[in-house]
Order: structure tokens, then sequence, then C-alpha cells
């Protein structure tokens, strides 16, 4: 099978845990080389993983010709430089959510930079490719539950006593809303289908230099429906979610969680069901999605211009909202 080779730019948890696993379980794809400011870090990245090379350089890393694609697992504030250089550079991109961590703006000259030197971009929201979450978006559009009413979205965690992570770091894009607040939003707008019409949305505690640690929203789209959002990086564990239809209620417990044993409660005409769901690796999923788009040169799965666009424009106005305490019309 061909496959494309990928780099790797900064040795981050998600790519140690999460991201580099998927590309050497994925069939279509080859981890060739890493690359870390510290060249001592990438070495050991390297040989925990059996990448072929390694640098303590991004930028030597995208000026290898044998890479295909690289992902970029670097904190938000670094998205838009280093999505760039890789455009600049040939090499198609998977960059982490959120593409921009300060807008929807930002976004479009990462984009541009993309079609400018012919390369794919996609911003990697793995949780769209598993099987699960596929089967949720069938259901509701099936009509399992009849018309969506409400959509009850809650992520939350405390990381409050790890005041050095990247979270909590204005400069580098930080915040709960960056952080896991943006999947409240993905998921609100992937079940609906459909763009809010309204926002209103408040930002519950923040640092002093402005970092958002709390956040509680909530999408109006048209015909009547609501989505109710709530994030947080200093609240006790919560990742529930609750599809509410005019007829009968789908609740996923630790929905966020992605766990092997998720499961789906259908509550409809008085009985409530359990039902088990597949699950499957979403990483190595999302890699091989994304891998080929690029050896058939077709069009990526989540497009930047619809997908990351749209939840971008959501996040811009909920920073609006909690900034003026209004509620914003998009």
């Amino acid at each position: 099978m061909e496959k494309i080779k990928w780099g790797i730019l900064g040795c981050a948890n998600i790519a140690r845990k999460a991201v580099i696993p998927g590309i050497i379980g994925a069939g279509n794809s080859e981890l060739y080389a890493v690359a870390s400011r510290s060249k001592e870090k990438a070495a050991d990245f390297a040989e925990e993983f059996g990448a072929a090379v390694y640098y303590g350089d991004y930028d030597k890393l995208l000026a290898d010709q044998e890479i295909d694609a690289v992902y970029i697992p670097l904190p938000n504030g670094f998205h838009k430089e280093w999505t760039i250089k890789a455009a600049e550079a040939g090499k198609h991109i998977l960059c982490e959510k959120p593409l921009s961590g300060k807008s929807r703006a930002e976004a479009e000259e990462m984009f541009a930079a993309a079609q400018k030197n012919k390369v794919k971009l996609m911003e990697a929201f793995m949780y769209r490719f598993q099987p699960f979450v596929i089967k949720l978006k069938e259901m509701v559009e099936e009509g399992a539950i009849g018309k969506i009413k409400e959509i009850k979205s809650n992520f939350a965690f405390d990381i409050s006593s790890r005041r050095e992570d990247i979270r909590f770091k204005a400069e580098l894009d930080g915040g709960a809303l960056n952080d896991i607040g943006c999947y409240t939003v993905n998921i609100s707008r992937y079940l609906m289908g459909e763009m809010p019409t309204k926002v209103a949305n408040f930002f519950q505690k923040k640092t002093a230099d402005g970092v958002d640690l709390s956040g509680s929203a909530t999408l109006y789209f048209e015909g009547g429906s609501f989505a109710s959002l709530y994030y947080s990086i200093n609240s006790y564990d919560e990742q529930d979610l609750e599809v509410v239809g005019s007829e009968g209620i789908i609740r996923i417990p630790n929905f966020f969680s992605w766990r092997e044993d998720n499961y789906f409660l259908l509550d409809k005409d008085g009985e409530v069901e359990k039902t088990p769901v597949e699950t499957g690796p979403q990483y190595q999923l999302e890699v091989e999605a994304f891998a080929e788009a690029v050896l058939n040169d077709t069009e990526i799965p989540l497009k930047v211009d619809t997908e990351t666009y749209a939840n971008l424009k959501v996040m811009d106005a909920m920073r609006k909202s909690a900034a003026e305490e209004i509620v914003v019309k998009l």
C-alpha cells in the first residue's frame, strides 16, 4: 500500500499519546521524522517511536524533501506561524484544534497559504471519525427522537493545580474555550446540521491576564432549537452529552471521554433503552482519512472553508458576547 511520510512538529503529549500511535497504526501512513526545539528530546522521541530521522529545529524538518505531511501539536499561539511555514515548504498539514486560537480571520490567512501552495490543510477534530459519533448523527438524521429541541453539552475537568500548563498561558492562546469549548460548539453544529443565528456566552472566571477558565453559552438555531454549552478547566469532571428531541432523548454519559465502554441511553415512550455502541481508534481513523485525501488528491473530510470557519465564527461570537455582555447576532 502506498504511504505518505509524516513529520511531527513538536513533542507534545497529544502527539506522544494519541496521534503518533495513530500514524503508526494507519495502513497508509509512515512516521518518518520528529522535531523539537531540544535535539535531545527529539532524539528520545524518535527512538521511542521508531522515526527514521529527528531534528532539533522545526525549519530543518520542513526542509526535508522526504516528508509529505506534517502534524502540528504546538500550542495554539504557534499554529498560524508554523502552518504557513509548512504550507510554504510544500507540506500537507494536519493541525491541532482549534486551527486558530484567535479568530476566524487568522484561520483564513492559514488556509490562503495552503491554497496558494497547493497543499491540504485540516483541523484535527479527531472525534468526528469516531464510529459512535457518526452513528449518533445517523440516528438524529433518521428521526430517532423527532426534531431536535435542545443539545446539552458539558465538557469540564480540573487542572487548576497545574498553573504552568500551556492552557493557562494568554500568550499561547490558552483557555477553556479554545481547549475544550470548541468541542461543545462543534458537536452542537454537527448534530444540528446548521449554524446558530444568535449566541450568548459568559466567562465565569478568568485569570489576571485574561485566560478564560470556565464558560457557559446558549446557541439559538433558526426554528427554535437551542444548544446549551458548559466548558471548564477548573471544574469537577463532567463530559456528558444529551440530545433532547420532540419524541425522545438520547443521553451519552462521558461522551467527551470517547471511551471503549461508551453507550447510548435512548429515552422514548416512557422507556429507557441502554445501547452499547461501536467505538474505534479515532486518531488512526483521522490520520487514514487525511492521508487518503493526500494520496488520491481528493477533498479532505473536514474542510476548512466550511467546517473550521463555521466553528471559529461561533467562537468569535462567544468571545464578543462575553466581552460585551450581549447577545450576538451572526
